[in-house]
């Protein structure tokens, strides 16, 4: 999201209020637009169902389905979000962007395929209608391919064709959601899911047609980005270990006393993944912030640092440089930790005021409560995060998302399994996680000098790789 970041601060830089203004709407889009925009989506189809009067069985189904569509389209896209990222980050840097788009159709093609394979898998002996089953799946397909064409369309630095998809996507959705169920007489979960996907569709159609223009050669090589699997296997770990931790404390409550099968299909634990669902809502904030302050003004001090090393300054200038970069990093985690606290303030306040007219009970309440205070630990857990990746600090980045995965799901299913207590798994596990990667990132910031000078090789030399290999052997690579 480099592009963008650096499109942004020249809104951010305005002396205008309502240029920063803008700058952080845009940036809210950006960063969040897709999976905010799907929870305005779901929350509000929910209550339009309630609406209506829909039998909660019926709801309960077009829930469960959300759930496991959005959970398990990043499951299957985290990995390979994270190894695409710096692929096209390094063919864009040495100017061989004809790789670009061809890595585009591959990686599309490749996850549309394992996403059929694990849908009928799912599906299989399931006894819902075909018809909601062929729904459901082209919502997980399309959720999975905008992930991607999300993390693609961050290099086309336009940032107002990227809002303009998403509204007008969002808006066509609603439009069809409110046409099926209301004026037709269809309130069903199958009609809601064929709306969202006719909005979604709208989105996915409008950012690959930005992407295909920006990117116009294709040299035909689609799965060249596999190589990046093997050179930089640590980095598809990463997305995967990333992901789950943010699910993984979900997952291990369907273990619990509380889960149900919904539909003789879906497995969940809506009493704890309702309020699980919206103090989530409390993170999205702070990947806004990353992306305004730390894409921006960090982004300065950061490429002034590396610039004085690659330029040949004097040691003393870079070393100033280095502590005016430490500084002000401090000086902005600082002031997203300080944020960050005041909105989970604001989503304590407006939880307990609004989720009893949401038929959640005080139990459900009081998880609320706990997750969202776990999340203000979470979300400097992924700040700490991206800023290792930022240093290219692969190992410290898996060590840091690889414990929080797997303390949030062993603490929650501990205490979930001994204790019927929940929440709690999440909020340690955060806490926890926290610690660590505050550990993690002071330690390589300390070692950045031997990192920056002494870790590479004296002399590169480009390896060919076993899967190179295999791809022109099989004739996919020319």
């Amino acid at each position: 999201m480099a592009g963008i970041g650096f499109q942004l601060k020249r809104l951010y830089d305005q002396s205008s209020f309502f240029g920063q203004l803008r700058a952080y709407g845009y940036s809210s889009i950006t960063a969040v637009g897709p999976m905010f925009l799907s929870i305005l989506l779901i929350t509000a189809s929910r209550e339009w169902l309630l609406f209506l009067d829909v039998a909660a069985t019926e709801i309960n189904i077009y829930m469960a389905a959300v759930q496991y569509t959005f959970i398990f389209s990043q499951l299957l896209t985290g990995g390979f979000l994270f190894t695409i990222s710096r692929f096209v980050a390094d063919q864009t840097f040495l100017e061989k962007e004809e790789h670009v788009l061809s890595s585009l159709y591959g990686l599309i093609s490749l996850v549309v395929l394992i996403g059929f394979v694990m849908t009928v898998v799912f599906y299989a002996g399931s006894p819902l209608p075909f018809s909601y089953k062929l729904v459901t799946y082209l919502y997980f397909t399309q959720l999975s391919v905008i992930w991607i064409l999300s993390m693609y369309v961050s290099a086309l630095k336009d940032y107002k064709k990227i809002v303009k998809s998403y509204l007008l996507g969002t808006i066509v959705a609603a439009f069809f959601i409110w046409l099926l169920t209301g004026p037709l007489d269809s309130a069903t979960p199958t009609s809601v899911f064929i709306g969202l996907n006719i909005g979604f569709f709208i989105i996915l159609i409008r950012l690959f047609r930005d992407i295909h223009n920006y990117f116009q050669v294709n040299d035909r090589n689609y799965f060249y980005f596999l190589v990046y699997l093997e050179k930089y296997p640590l980095l598809f770990l990463i997305g995967v270990a990333y992901y789950f931790g943010l699910y993984g404390h979900n997952l291990a409550t369907w273990f619990g006393d509380r889960a149900i099968v919904v539909g003789e299909t879906f497995l969940m634990a809506p009493y704890y993944d309702t309020p699980v669902f919206y103090a989530y809502l409390s993170v999205l904030p702070s990947l806004v912030l990353f992306m305004v302050t730390l894409e921006t003004t960090f982004y300065t001090t950061y490429k002034k640092y590396y610039g004085r090393i690659l330029n040949g300054y004097p040691y003393k200038d870079i070393q100033n440089a280095k502590q005016e970069m430490y500084r002000t990093l401090g000086s902005e985690l600082l002031f997203m930790a300080q944020v960050q606290m005041l909105i989970t303030f604001i989503f304590l306040f407006l939880g307990v005021r609004m989720l009893p007219f949401l038929g959640m009970t005080q139990n459900q309440i009081d998880i609320y409560i706990i997750v969202v205070l776990g999340s203000w630990f979470l979300s400097l857990i992924i700040t700490f995060f991206l800023i290792l990746l930022y240093f290219d600090e692969r190992r410290a980045a898996i060590s840091l998302t690889g414990f929080y995965a797997v303390a949030s799901f062993t603490t929650t299913l501990l205490f979930v399994l001994g204790f019927d207590m929940y929440g709690v798994g999440m909020f340690l596990s955060s806490v926890l996680g926290f610690l660590w990667g505050a550990r993690l990132l002071i330690r390589s910031l300390n070692d950045i000098d031997y990192t920056t000078f002494c870790s590479q090789p004296i002399v590169y030399q480009e390896i060919t790789t076993k899967t190179e290999r295999f791809l022109r052997r099989i004739g996919s690579l020319s």
